[in-house]
């Protein structure tokens, strides 16, 4: 992973976590047996650490270990920010390895990771963003009419797939335009914030 020197070690308590070339190493855990884990919310935060920075600027496949993270950026639109000032906004939140939010801002956070780390689909999206945006006190009208319709929604086959069903593109397209402008709220709204911190 090449990443800037700024990113390339974050502390959880005593446990250090360090980027060498492709490698992740975690040192100080009392258990060897949660060095991944620990490997794991690194990349995480990481993810979103770079993607507030620079909305979309960080994602892919990521080897951790034996397994590989999947990160999608489709979230995150929005202005590009200083990374030392929203390395210091996230590390102010002190969410360190916490696991259940704690503040509306972790709850927008944890949804977007959420939606980050899966495939796409657009009422799971419209769900987490509601939450996110309803988390940070925003009142997104046509996200929240949609969430309410959901059981009366139109049931897609898992493909979705509108070369097969032309019906599907004109059924969905409501659901991404609205989540689309639903994600570009929420991470606006939390670049505001890190803006407002002034920490640098």
């Amino acid at each position: 992973m090449r990443l800037p020197v700024e990113t390339r070690e974050r502390r959880y308590g005593e446990v250090r976590v360090t980027v060498r070339g492709e490698t992740i190493d975690v040192q100080g855990a009392s258990d060897r047996r949660n060095e991944p884990a620990y490997a794991e919310l690194f990349v995480h935060d990481l993810f979103l650490i770079l993607n507030l920075s620079e909305p979309g600027s960080f994602g892919g496949a990521i080897p951790v270990g034996r397994r590989t993270l999947n990160f999608d950026p489709r979230c995150f639109v929005g202005d590009r920010l200083p990374l030392e000032q929203v390395i210091a906004w996230y590390d102010a939140l002190a969410i360190g390895t916490r696991q259940i939010a704690g503040s509306g801002v972790e709850i927008a956070l944890f949804e977007l990771l959420t939606l980050s780390r899966r495939e796409e689909d657009e009422q799971e999206s419209i769900v987490r963003l509601s939450r996110a945006a309803e988390a940070l006190g925003l009142t997104l009208p046509r996200l929240f009419a949609l969430r309410e319709g959901i059981p009366r929604a139109p049931v897609f086959h898992p493909m979705h797939d509108d070369g097969l069903d032309p019906r599907v593109e004109d059924a969905t397209r409501e659901w991404i335009e609205v989540a689309d402008e639903a994600a570009r709220a929420i991470v606006e709204t939390l670049q505001e914030q890190i803006r407002a911190c002034g920490l640098a």
